[in-house]
C-alpha cells in the first residue's frame, strides 16, 4: 500500500495530466459484485494453474497473463477492473477518497471475500480428487 501511494504520487508529479486511476461507474452493489467475481475468477485460475500444470513455467505464465488481461478488460468499464486493493489504494489516496464507503466495499471488502471464497471452493473441489489419486497409488495390486 505504501509503495502504491508513493508510486502514484511520483507519477502525478512527473506526469501531471495522467489519469486518475480506477473509478466506479456503476452503483456500489454492482461494483462489489463485479470486483468480487473478477477476483474469484483470477484466484481460481491461479490455483488451477498451480495444480494442473506443475512443470511448465512459460505455459502457466502465458495462461495467467492472458486470463488476467481479459478479465481486466471486461471489468474496466464498470470498476476499473483492478482486483488488487493495494494498487487501488494509491489512486484513491491521491484523489482523497480512500476512506469512502465505495472504496472500502468495492475495492477492499469484495476482493478479500472473493479470494477467501475462491480458496474454499477450490479446496472443496480439488481435495477429493487429490485424495482419490493418492488412494489409487497407495493400493497394492
Amino acid at each position: 500500500v505504501i509503495g502504491s501511494i508513493t508510486g502514484v504520487k511520483l507519477i502525478i508529479q512527473i506526469f501531471p495530466g495522467i489519469g486518475s486511476g480506477p473509478r466506479l461507474n456503476v452503483d456500489i452493489h454492482q461494483g462489489a459484485l463485479t470486483e468480487g467475481f473478477l477476483t474469484f475468477a483470477i484466484v481460481i485460475i491461479s490455483l488451477g494453474l498451480t495444480t494442473k500444470i506443475p512443470s511448465s513455467f512459460f505455459m502457466k505464465t502465458w495462461i495467467a497473463s492472458i486470463s488476467k488481461l481479459t478479465l481486466h478488460i471486461l471489468g474496466s468499464n464498470l470498476t476499473g477492473g483492478c482486483m488488487n486493493p493495494a494498487s487501488v489504494m494509491g489512486w484513491a489516496y491521491a484523489r482523497g477518497d480512500h476512506i469512502s464507503k465505495e472504496h472500502i466495499l468495492v475495492y477492499w471488502l469484495a476482493p478479500i471475500e472473493a479470494t477467501l471464497l475462491a480458496v474454499w471452493v477450490f479446496r472443496l473441489a480439488v481435495k477429493p480428487a487429490i485424495e482419490a489419486k493418492q488412494n489409487v497409488k497407495a493400493k497394492p495390486e
